[in-house]
């Protein structure tokens, strides 16, 4: 290492205070640019995805903590719609089950005091061509042929229309009974729904 000589000495006494303030502060920049670029700035980095990480977390536990508060009336929701899903379903009847709602229709029309002489399933001529293809159901009419007057027959729609299963009565057709004038010939169509896949439990 070189000695410190009188020469060395002149030559500092000879550097003004402004050079020495920008040497010292080129230092400092120095300094500062390595400690940025080597440290601070992967800190800094590092620091700042791990806050986007926590944020990212807190909202999902945020999400999740609404939705544990809402299981309560969530759960009653489902349970409300499946008690809604149970009666309807109840009022449709199975395709094995038809035979039954034929002969509710028989009792219907005796309670009323309405005399069947036809019922029968058909093929509605307006859904020919245009079939229902709902994968749940389908549409099933029934042709029924009876004797009855005009206050028995309003006595058996009614109750087709208010019974437990989805019934529709269309296509009403009344003639005079020249034999019986009190007791017309008439004439209906009584829509229902049938469940498919009845067996399916």
């Amino acid at each position: 290492m070189k000695p410190v000589t009188i020469d060395t000495l002149d030559f500092l006494k000879k550097v003004g205070k402004r050079e020495i303030m920008a040497i010292a502060i080129a230092i400092c920049l120095l300094v500062f640019t390595g400690y940025y670029f080597f440290f601070l700035s992967p800190v800094i980095t590092k620091f700042l995805s791990v806050f986007r990480e926590v944020s990212r977390v807190q909202s999902r536990i945020d999400k999740a903590e609404l939705t544990i508060s809402r299981m309560p009336v969530i759960k009653k929701e489902i349970d409300e719609l499946k008690a809604k899903a149970d009666f309807y379903g109840g009022m449709l009847p199975k395709e094995e089950e038809f035979p039954e709602v034929l002969e509710n229709l028989s009792e219907m029309a005796r309670g009323a005091g309405v005399k069947m002489t036809k019922i029968i399933p058909v093929k509605d001529r307006k859904d020919r061509g245009k079939e229902h293809h709902s994968a749940i159901y389908s549409q099933q009419p029934i042709l029924i042929n009876a004797q009855c007057g005009y206050h028995q027959l309003g006595t058996f729609i009614a109750e087709m229309e208010n019974a437990q299963r989805f019934m529709e009565v269309t296509d009403i057709k009344i003639d005079a009974n020249m034999m019986n004038p009190k007791r017309h010939n008439v004439q209906l169509i009584v829509k229902t729904f049938i469940l498919k896949g009845g067996n399916d439990d």
